[in-house]
């Protein structure tokens, strides 16, 4: 910020002595918050993400004949073809019932947006979502399975980081419940899709029951929550780099002058010479997960507007190393959208 800053100049004119010369008419411009050193902690005592070949000791498998990496972010469940949007990580404390007591706590600065107290509304069970800012890019973290959440926590409460939030647990909606050897914390770092989610969910889902608001998953896209702790220890982690830096899955066109996520996403707006204000439409660069890293305004009066949005390429490799996208596929010799696809596209133009 730029201050004026005025001196005074005080002149004496029948003594004949000069003036006092006058201060520069701003201050130097004062320079931007240096970045932490770090943005995250872990939200848990277990840190055997940052040992070597300590993975074991750290995802939680999703049962005891598969590997850790069920545990992990991507396409690792249901043979790959169902995306695990978060990661487990596994409880290391225990009471004398075998019982987690591991503490939960915020992962960064921030406020709390939503927490579920019913376990039967959730497969997350107990949760609680903080909403955060890096980089100026809005962000969440989630921690779901809560054995309990803090009595005293409140929607709308800042938090900072390392604040205790609840109790690592197994809560779940499902009926096959968690097994106590699997009791985990469900952590995610991710971004919301739509600020309207809200008019978005009655529009498509008429009859339906949104019981979370616009924290509902269909709500919400993760990043890979591991590699984004282990960069940020390395004090190598930046946001709008990182999502930058995305593998791309396909250039989608959107025949809309104005998006909702554009509105929070700024940061990564792509600019174009040509095009001033009011774009036309916008080319967005989707990752395989559907997550929007890149925007560049188009500007073309006579764009022909068949379609609320259209493909216009598919990296067909990126979809091959990533099977539980299921957003695209291949219909003779054009690329389609899946009703995945359609339905996320839908609520990422809603307005």
């Amino acid at each position: 910020m730029i201050r004026a800053f005025w001196g005074i100049v005080l002149v004496v004119g029948l003594t004949g002595c000069k003036p006092h010369p006058a201060p520069p008419a701003n201050d130097p411009v004062e320079s931007a918050p240096a970045k932490p050193k770090r943005w995250f902690q872990f939200p848990t005592d277990n840190r055997s993400l940052l040992k070597e070949n300590s993975e074991e000791q750290f995802f939680a498998p999703t049962t005891t004949v598969r590997p850790w990496s069920s545990g992990s972010f991507g396409c690792v469940r249901n043979s790959g073809t169902r995306l695990h949007e978060g990661i487990d990580i596994l409880s290391i404390k225990r009471d004398e019932n075998e019982e987690p007591i591991d503490s939960v706590r915020a992962a960064a600065a921030g406020s709390i947006v939503h927490i579920n107290h019913n376990t039967a509304a959730s497969n997350y069970g107990k949760y609680v979502v903080v909403a955060h800012e890096a980089d100026g890019l809005p962000f969440y973290t989630l921690y779901a399975h809560l054995r309990s959440v803090h009595a005293e926590l409140k929607t709308g409460q800042d938090v900072g980081g390392g604040d205790e939030l609840g109790v690592l647990g197994r809560t779940t909606n499902y009926s096959e419940g968690i097994a106590s050897w699997r009791a985990h914390l469900h952590f995610e770092i991710g971004l919301q899709i739509n600020s309207r989610f809200n008019g978005w969910f009655k529009h498509w889902y008429r009859d339906g029951n949104n019981l979370h608001g616009p924290w509902n998953g269909l709500n919400l896209l993760g990043l890979d929550a591991a590699e984004i702790l282990r960069q940020d220890h390395a004090g190598q982690f930046e946001m709008v780099p990182y999502i930058s830096a995305l593998p791309v899955l396909c250039r989608v066109r959107v025949h809309r002058s104005k998006l909702d996520w554009l509105d929070r996403f700024t940061e990564l707006i792509d600019e174009n010479p040509t095009v001033a204000d009011d774009p036309d439409a916008w080319d967005l660069d989707l990752s395989f997960s559907g997550i929007p890293i890149r925007a560049t305004p188009v500007r073309d009066p006579k764009l022909k507007k068949t379609a609320k949005y259209e493909i216009l390429s598919v990296d067909a490799d990126v979809r091959r190393k990533h099977p539980c996208s299921g957003l695209v596929f291949p219909k003779g010799q054009q690329w389609v959208f899946t009703s995945k696809g359609q339905r996320h596209m839908d609520l990422l133009i809603f307005r």
